[in-house]
């Protein structure tokens, strides 16, 4: 596990730009986003988590564990899909999970040094280039994998939720015109943003 090293200076600045949002990092101040050295575990975490609750994810996860042993893109490959498929995902999942891991494999990439010193926008270009893997699943990957300090997951139902929370007057939901527009007072530090904006609305620390 590791923690980012922006994290301090980023609470800050968000508490002095938003007096909204610092309200929320004031009640869970002592939240920090874990990021996990595994990519190949970041990513089928994504993949497993599209759709479907924090705490639903976390089961389906465990049963993937149980049945796949020691996380590696060999073991995933060599488990039958309707097994994979039984740990609570849908068909179109199982196979996103299995391209995961023939990428993996095709790439050799075993360790953290295959993204050292890569921008985010190419190894964006590379992962979306997987079936099954789209922006929010690449996005969650620069979040908790790689870091990345600015990263604002426009698609995802929580984010949204919790801005409409905390934002939208007479019970209006906020255009996505309006929702980049509260955004933009957080960069370069939206990564930040997101991660108390999730825990406001859940109780379960995200964690892919």
């Amino acid at each position: 596990m590791k923690t980012p090293d922006y994290w301090q200076e980023s609470i800050g600045f968000l508490q002095n730009n938003d007096k909204k949002l610092a309200q929320i990092i004031n009640k869970y101040g002592e939240s920090v986003l874990i990021g996990r050295r595994d990519p190949l575990e970041t990513l089928i975490r994504s993949v497993v988590g599209q759709q479907i609750s924090v705490k639903a994810a976390a089961s389906v996860w465990q049963k993937i564990v149980d049945l796949v042993g020691e996380l590696s893109a060999d073991n995933i490959l060599l488990v039958n899909k309707e097994k994979l498929k039984s740990c609570g995902l849908s068909k179109q999942k199982t196979q996103y999970i299995s391209n995961i891991a023939e990428h993996f494999k095709a790439h050799n990439i075993n360790d953290e040094s295959y993204w050292n010193d890569r921008e985010f926008s190419n190894i964006y270009d590379e992962l979306i280039a997987i079936k099954g893997v789209g922006p929010w699943t690449v996005e969650m990957f620069g979040m908790f994998y790689l870091l990345e300090r600015d990263i604002f997951p426009l698609k995802d139902l929580g984010i949204i939720k919790a801005i409409n929370q905390l934002y939208c007057i007479d019970e209006i939901p906020l255009t996505i015109d309006q929702v980049i527009a509260i955004s933009d007072r957080w960069k370069p530090y939206r990564t930040v943003a997101c991660w108390y904006l999730w825990r406001s609305i859940d109780n379960e620390a995200v964690l892919y």
